[in-house]
C-alpha cells in the first residue's frame, strides 16, 4: 500500500559506499529498490534474500530518519513554523 504523503528522498551516507561496493550489481539494485518501497509504504518488503535482508538493515537508520525529518516539517508546517 503506497502512503499518500511520504517522504520523496532519503541521504545514503557515504559510510555506506563499503557495503554496496562489496554487493552484486543485482543484490544492490533489489536492496536499493527495498528502501525505496520501504520510503513509499513505510513496510519492508518479504521478497529480499537473506544477504539483502542484512544489506537493507544497514540503511534502515537512514530511512527512519529520513521518515523523522519528515514528520517534523510536517507538524512544523501545521504550527505555522512554530517550535
Amino acid at each position: 500500500m503506497t502512503r499518500e504523503k511520504r517522504p520523496s528522498w532519503f541521504k545514503m551516507k557515504i559510510e555506506r559506499r563499503e557495503l554496496v561496493k562489496q554487493l552484486a550489481p543485482e543484490t544492490t539494485v533489489n536492496v536499493l529498490l527495498a528502501c525505496w518501497d520501504y520510503l513509499e509504504t513505510g513496510e519492508k518488503g518479504t521478497a529480499l534474500s537473506p544477504l539483502e535482508e542484512v544489506a537493507f538493515a544497514a540503511f534502515l537508520p537512514d530511512l527512519q530518519e529520513s521518515w523523522e525529518k519528515y514528520e517534523k516539517r510536517i507538524e512544523s508546517g501545521r504550527k505555522g513554523c512554530r517550535q
